[in-house]
This record gives C-alpha cells, structure tokens and sequence, in this order.
C-alpha cells in the first residue's frame, strides 16, 4: 500500500476564500439575477415591438385619413370650378357685367363655396380668385390673418393658367400652414390648412407625457409650432433624435401633401406602458438584492477585507522597523494562512541574517565607481610641463594662454567629483583640452567643437567624451599626417519617442583597426578586461554600465569603409540639469 506523504497537507477546496465568495454569489445572487434579466427583456423587447407597430398603425390611419379628406374636398373644388354657373361667369374675363350683376353672381359662388366647406370641416379656408376682376372670394377661418392669406393667394396665381393641384408647406403670419392652389380657365381655387388645427382635428393634440405629435416639410427643415419647440428643448435636431437611442421617432409621409406626420416618444413614457407583472419581477428582484448585498458585504468584509487589513498593519510595522512584528495566524481562508505563514517565515529568516543585501550592492557599486573616476584622472602633466618648458622668453604670450589651458584643465578634473556634468561643461573642457593639443602638436591637427544651444544642460558622465578624444590624438596624429577632428552633440529620438542626445566624435586618421574593434566589442559583451584594449575605453564602458545602470544607452566605435578615420558614437538619456539628477553645480568651467 503505498504511504501518504505526512508532509503533504490534503487540500479542502472550501477552505479557499476564493472559493467561498464565489459559492455564495452563486447560490444566492446569480440565479435572481439572470432570471430577472430575462424576463425583463424578453417582457421588455416584446411591448416595445408592440407599442411601436401600434403607434405606427395610429399614424397611418390618422394620415390616410386627412388625406382622403383633403383630396375629396380638392376634387369638390375642381367640379365647382367646371360646373358652378357663377364661378365659370365671373372667371370670364371678357364679359361685362353690371356691378348688380357681379354682385349677384358673387352671392351665388359664396354660397356654393359655403356649403362645400361645411362638407369638410378639417379645411380651414376654401377660395376662389378671380384675377381678372381682382376679386378673391373665401370661406372659413384658419386663425390666421385675412390679409396675409389674401396676400398669399395673390402672389401664387402668378403661376400661369389651367395648372394643376400644388400643395405647400408654408409659414402664415408665423402659423404653419398647408397651402393648396390649382388654376382653370381665368381663375384659381384652393384651400389652406392650420397645421397646428391639424393636429387637434385628427385628435392627436393630447399624446401624454413624453410624446410629441407634429407636422414637418418632406425635407424635415419646417416644422409646426410644437416640433420645433420640442426640438429646441430637447438642443437635437431631429436625426441626432433617431441616432440618441432615447427617443422613438415615427414617421409617415404624405407625398401628395409635401407633409410628414412625425411623432417623438422617449423610452420613458414607452415604460410606463410595460405590464405590471415585469414591475413585480424588478421589485422582487430589488428586494433580494437589497437584503443579500449587505450580507455579502459583511462575508467579503470578514474573508478578504479582514486579513488583508492585517497584513498592511505587519507591512507598516516592518517599514517603520520593527522586524519582530508577526502576524497571528486563525481561521482564515487557506490563501491568506499561507500568505501570514510565508510573511512570518521570511521575517525570522531575515532577523536572522542581519545583513542588507541591498545596501552591501549599492555600497560595492559606489566604491567601484570612485575606483573607475580615479582611473581616468590626469596623466599627461609631464607633458604639460615639458610644452611650458620649451617656450622662450619671448613667447610670455603663448605662455600665458598655455597657462591658463592648464589651469583650466587641472580644475576642471580636480573639481569634477559628481557623477554628471552638463553638456556645455564637458564641450568648454574639450575645448580646451584641444588648444593644449595643439600646443604640443602645432599645425598638425583642428578641431571643430559643437552642440545644439537646447542642449547645454544636458547631463552627461566627466571626462567620458575626453576619453575618447585622447585616443583620436594618440593613434591617428602623426608627424607629417594633419587631421581634423569633430566633436558634435545633438538631439536624438528613439523609434518608440523617447527623447536622446548624441554625441559623436570623428576623425580623419588612419581608423580603428579591426582587432581594436573586435576587443571593444568583446569587452562589451562579456565585461572581461581585454589584453591590448587600452584602460581609458574600458573605463568609458564600464562607467555607462553603473551610471546608467538597465537605462537605455548605446556606445559605438567603426571605421567607415569610405572614409579614413575613426567614428565614435555615443547616444544618452536626455536628462536635463534642472530636473534634479545630482551634477557638478558648483562647477563653472
């Protein structure tokens, strides 16, 4: 029989926290939640679709039958312009006739006019005119002004003779009404409609709350007095309505009438339409979720909130120092025991070796740093000394200015202690490293140094650019061979945004060679001290390793192929001296 393991505890699933949260939001929250929210919908999405066919249906007929009405009532006035005896005699512009005589005829017309508007009561305004008598005969009242719609029916008989039926959406003294003429044989007829009577005639004036009944132009840029109230109140035009997913927007055409019926009902009044049953369904639903939450609440408070506040409390005792602190272990869900055994396991562990680990690494890394800026510092004062010693008497000038390079020179690399100095530091140092150059080596070699003015404060590592320009002057100056050299420092961007500076170096000697390259590149790689690569460049790489420590920072040393020389590259994190990276401040070149 195989033998269980003592030291393997076995694993009850309902010890987990995790597992007991989710267990109860299952048997408790899920199942109400879900079956409300089907219920709802399916209850929800089914009177939607109904009131929407049924509002829709109402529409229609409401439209189909004002048009059938103002159809029937236009074609009454076509045949009593045909076969009124006084509309056809007053129409004839050639018969004279007494003023008695017009009179009576014009009885006889208003009369007739009369009884067919009582027919239809939904017009508001019958008329003929009589152009050639500049006579206009009405019967009605739209509540609109007589002498605008006189006004109205004059300029529109300019249309010309025997045309037929027009309808207009149109604006009478401020009302929106519907305009209707036809001409025959020397007279026009037609008929006007107060759109906003409308409304009320076709018995949708009172839609409830959160519902809104109006007429429009087919081109949707007119609008009744309700529309356009409703539209300025709601700050939409009428699409942005459709595309809100608030409102329902119903439309039907009257293409005859150049009309659109539109009625705006937000999905709040649509709600309140939903049966009663979906109503209890929610109450319920509310119900139980107000009484299982705060039960909830208080279970994840004790699991999870609980031991957590604990744990923070241990981590707050640990920061402020005292390592003895330890957290008490109870009957808390198997993660967070495992969690407080860990926590105090690696406290004794930690008490017992009495070392930071952390602290000994930065403190190798800083004396490993001082040790590398003491590699690099001046090594050429003989030097130095043997170019003042070799001027004459005569030369105080030449003297003087050698002077006071070397002055310069020797306070700057005494002086330089911090990690960085600014750009513009470095490049007056490298300048005035190439006029003492150029002391020892008169004639034989010029320099261009330059940088961008945005980059002056720009930090950059002492000494490191000097380096380098030691090794130009060194391996490619020769008795005989002059050559220049650049110092340049510029912007860079990375591909990803990421602000740089560059600073490259070159000259016009015989190159690197490829076994020097080789080396650098090997040192790079590995950080093994190389035989034959000189200390300065190994220093250099080494010193960009700790200051920039993981950073992103790229050295490069070639020999082009087309030109003689050598090429140095250096691209740094651009850090600039104002933004609190420790530099040389008390430096001034």
């Amino acid at each position: 029989m195989k033998k269980t393991d003592p030291k393997k505890p076995k694993i009850n699933i309902m010890q987990s926290t995790i597992a007991r949260i989710v267990v109860v939001v299952i048997v408790l929250v899920l199942p109400i939640n879900i079956m409300t929210l089907v219920l709802s919908n399916m209850v929800l999405e089914e009177n939607r679709k109904q009131l929407a066919q049924e509002t829709q249906n109402v529409l229609e007929m409401k439209v189909s039958t004002f048009e059938d009405v103002l159809v029937r009532a236009s074609k009454r006035l076509t045949f009593m312009s045909l076969d009124d005896t006084a509309v056809i005699t007053l129409a004839q512009k050639n018969t004279d006739m007494s003023t008695n005589e017009v009179a009576i005829e014009l009885g006889s017309a208003s009369r007739e006019l009369k009884s067919v508007r009582q027919e239809y009561q939904w017009v508001d305004l019958m008329f003929f005119a009589f152009p050639g008598r500049n006579m206009v005969l009405t019967q009605g009242y739209p509540g609109i002004d007589a002498m605008v719609c006189r006004d109205k029916i004059e300029k529109a008989q300019s249309r010309g003779e025997n045309q037929g039926s027009t309808w207009e959406f149109c604006l009478l003294d401020n009302h929106p009404a519907l305009f209707e003429i036809a001409s025959w044989r020397g007279c026009s007829y037609g008929m006007i409609i107060n759109l906003e009577r409308a409304i009320t005639s076709l018995d949708l004036d009172q839609p409830g709350e959160g519902r809104t009944v109006f007429f429009s132009n087919t081109e949707e840029t007119l609008f009744t007095d309700e529309g356009s109230a409703y539209l300025a109140q709601c700050g939409k035009t009428l699409e942005e309505l459709r595309n809100s997913g608030r409102y329902h927007v119903y439309t039907v055409p009257m293409e005859r009438c150049g009309l659109k019926l539109i009625e705006v009902m937000e999905w709040d009044a649509e709600a309140r339409n939903l049966p009663t049953a979906i109503y209890m369904v929610q109450l319920l639903s509310l119900g139980t979720t107000v009484l299982v939450i705060p039960l909830l609440l208080l279970y994840i408070h004790r699991q999870v909130n609980e031991p957590l506040r604990r744990l923070e409390r241990a981590i707050r005792h640990i920061e402020a120092g005292d390592l003895g602190y330890r957290i008490k272990t109870g009957k808390e869900g198997r993660e967070f025991e495992q969690i407080n055994r860990s926590f105090n396991d690696m406290m004794e562990q930690v008490q017992e070796l009495k070392i930071g680990v952390y602290e000994k690494e930065l403190e190798r890394k800083d004396i490993k740093m001082r040790y590398l800026s003491q590699q690099i510092q001046p090594h050429f004062i003989l030097n130095a000394m043997n170019i003042l010693y070799s001027y004459e008497p005569e030369e105080y000038n030449l003297i003087q200015k050698m002077v006071l390079c070397i002055s310069k020179y020797f306070r700057y690399i005494v002086k330089v202690n911090a990690r960085f100095v600014t750009l513009k530091q470095e490049m007056e140092h490298i300048q005035n490293y190439f006029e003492i150059q150029k002391a020892r080596f008169p004639d034989l070699f010029f320099s261009i140094v330059e940088y961008e003015e945005g980059l002056k404060d720009a930090l950059i590592p002492p000494l490191i650019v000097q380096n380098f320009a030691e090794n130009a002057i060194k391996h490619s100056l020769k008795i005989g061979n002059k050559i220049t050299i650049f110092v340049i420092g510029e912007y860079y961007q990375e591909e990803n945004g990421q602000p740089m500076f560059r600073v490259r170096l070159a000259d016009t000697g015989e190159g690197i060679s490829d076994e020097i390259q080789e080396k650098i590149l090997r040192f790079q790689e590995t950080g093994k001290y190389q035989e034959g690569l000189g200390v300065g460049i190994q220093n250099s790489i080494e010193r960009l390793q700790y200051l920039y420590d993981g950073k992103k920072n790229r050295l490069r040393i070639w020999r082009d192929e087309n030109y003689s020389g050598t090429n140095v590259e250096l691209i740094l994190p651009l850090y600039l001296a104002e933004e609190g990276v420790e530099y040389d401040e008390n430096f001034t070149g």
